[in-house]
């Protein structure tokens, strides 16, 4: 099968739409700069804005400039009109399409503006909560373009890729003939400060790959594309930028946030996607790099690629000095990016990375010229445990090393417990890929740093805290408890994520690209949260649940 790349739609700090990001990436022109937009404290962190309030995003999107829409879904409805209209599709065929979003903010810039208010009792802007779980981006942008369907997949910053990747599988499986995939992420305080914290943001415009590198610039904006059977996209004469040649996810299973000493989780990721392709190294003229300019993060990838290549690298860039790191949406906007720089030189075939915190590795390798997908072993039965959750009376001390157990929640120790019982259950030591479904991720830690936000201002945030807030910090974690560095995911989209997880399971199974699959449901009750949550009609409660899926 081939699948092709018939629509692009981008904004970042580059410009509004293609023609803008594409001409100011050929001409090299970087777009990071002090924040004007973003209100903060930190001056000293220039960020690759996209420059335009919200107002003037929602004029462009097509929305009141009144109306208290996300800077997300706000990023993301102004890329994907312009993949719609690019692509030429009909109202008829999104009628029948699914959105694959990546993101992790969610509205949290709105939660940001708010959230002292409900503090004193104040619930004017309650309603702008439902806006915070990250599913709801993709629904509003569904529901805004009238699409069939929408999913969201946050793996942090591998977030736009992975949507990218389950948007191929879905087609090669045969389950779509065309989707929409991509992802969108706004600068929030909540995340500049959470970088910070780690210490990893730098002064200056970052410098990937250099001996004097000293962190990164983050970044905002969003790209979606349209993947497509490429015979259906021929049959109504669709343009076709690029061919998917191949694709890999993998798990460093090292650390929440660092990377590897020698990359393992990115070779794999890579070595898959090559694999895959059928094609000689040797072909890949160019390689997209994840490049973040952080001392870890280059220097473990540079070593992965080493590991492939030898001494006969591609032409390796990373073009997050221009835009700064868009963290979720990254993925997408730079695989536009490696479109661009393919037909501008003539490459053949090139490759993008997009990594995450929890070591969630992924590639993919496009084709200038048609280019078949190796066929699917479909599996015809699948197994399946029954649902298995922590007991009472589990002490969780006999499931995991105490120094891992004292940086976990309560919820957490939970899940572990279960998923190594489900193992158990299924008489498995290790499972080829972990899936996890979560409505609303690590609300305990996110809580506690939007409270810090809130009273105490930008200074002194938990950088354990920030990385356990992460919607993907549940699906590292198991990967590091069970050195799984397979296939790794984590669905995000509301009380439906767990049923999404499990459904993605099935499909890995399906396609032969797993014969086990650890399925997780995972959320965790913040207090305070609650309290507005129930205000505003919604809830949240404890799940930590695990079964086994295999074949």
């Amino acid at each position: 099968m081939k699948i092709a790349i018939t629509g692009i739609g981008i904004i970042s700090a580059l410009g509004v739409g293609a023609e803008q990001n594409r001409e100011n990436l050929l001409a090299g022109k970087s777009r990071v700069a002090p924040a004007e937009i973003l209100r903060t404290e930190h001056t000293e962190w220039p960020v690759g804005e996209v420059g335009l309030s919200n107002a003037q995003l929602a004029r462009l999107a097509g929305q009141d400039e009144n109306a208290l829409i996300s800077r997300n879904a706000l990023l993301g409805m102004i890329a994907l009109k312009e993949a719609i209209a690019d692509s030429r599709l009909s109202k008829e065929m999104l009628s029948r399409m699914q959105l694959l979003n990546g993101t992790t903010v969610g509205g949290m810039d709105l939660t940001e503006q708010y959230y002292k208010e409900w503090q004193q009792g104040d619930y004017t802007h309650l309603d702008t909560i439902l806006q915070h779980e990250a599913g709801m981006t993709a629904t509003m942008l569904q529901q805004c373009f009238g699409l069939a369907d929408s999913t969201t997949i946050s793996t942090a910053c591998s977030s736009a890729l992975n949507a990218i990747v389950t948007g191929v599988m879905l087609i090669r499986a045969g389950i779509a003939k065309r989707v929409i995939a991509g992802g969108t992420e706004a600068l929030t305080r909540f995340h500049l400060n959470g970088f910070g914290a780690l210490g990893i943001l730098s002064k200056s415009v970052c410098r990937p790959f250099d001996a004097e590198r000293d962190g990164i610039n983050l970044g905002e904006g969003a790209a979606y594309v349209v993947l497509e059977d490429a015979e259906e996209a021929k049959k109504r004469g669709a343009k076709i930028y690029a061919y998917v040649a191949g694709y890999g996810n993998r798990c460093d299973a090292y650390h929440a946030t660092a990377s590897s000493p020698e990359g393992d989780g990115a070779y794999e990721a890579m070595a898959q996607a090559i694999r895959m392709s059928g094609l000689d190294y040797s072909l890949i003229k160019y390689l997209n790099a994840h490049g973040t300019a952080t001392p870890n993060n280059d220097a473990s990838e540079m070593r992965a690629i080493e590991r492939l290549y030898g001494e006969n690298m591609p032409l390796t860039e990373s073009t997050k000095p221009l835009t700064g790191h868009t963290t979720s949406a990254s993925g997408s906007i730079e695989l536009c990016f490696t479109m661009w720089r393919m037909a501008a030189n003539g490459y053949s075939y090139a490759m993008s990375n997009a990594f995450g915190f929890g070591g969630n590795d992924t590639s993919i390798i496009l084709s200038a010229d048609e280019h078949d997908l190796p066929p699917l072993d479909k599996i015809q039965q699948i197994g399946m445990t029954e649902s298995v959750a922590a007991e009472e009376q589990d002490d969780y001390k006999t499931y995991i090393p105490a120094m891992q157990a004292r940086r976990m929640t309560p919820m957490l120790r939970q899940l572990v417990v279960a998923a190594k019982k489900a193992l158990q259950k299924a008489g498995i030591e290790m499972p080829d890929a972990i899936v996890v479904g979560t409505e609303w991720g690590g609300m305990i830690p996110t809580i506690e740093l939007l409270k810090q936000l809130t009273d105490a201002g930008e200074e002194g945030l938990s950088p354990m805290q920030f990385m356990s807030s992460t919607h993907n910090n549940a699906a590292g974690t198991l990967a590091r408890l069970l050195s799984c560095k397979g296939y790794n995911t984590t669905f995000s989209h509301g009380k439906g994520s767990m049923a999404e997880a499990e459904a993605h399971a099935a499909l890995l199974l399906m396609s032969g690209e797993a014969k086990s699959v650890l399925v997780c449901g995972f959320d965790e009750v913040a207090e305070g949260w609650q309290e507005y949550l129930e205000k505003a009609g919604m809830a949240a409660e404890n799940i930590a649940i695990a079964k086994v899926m295999a074949c």
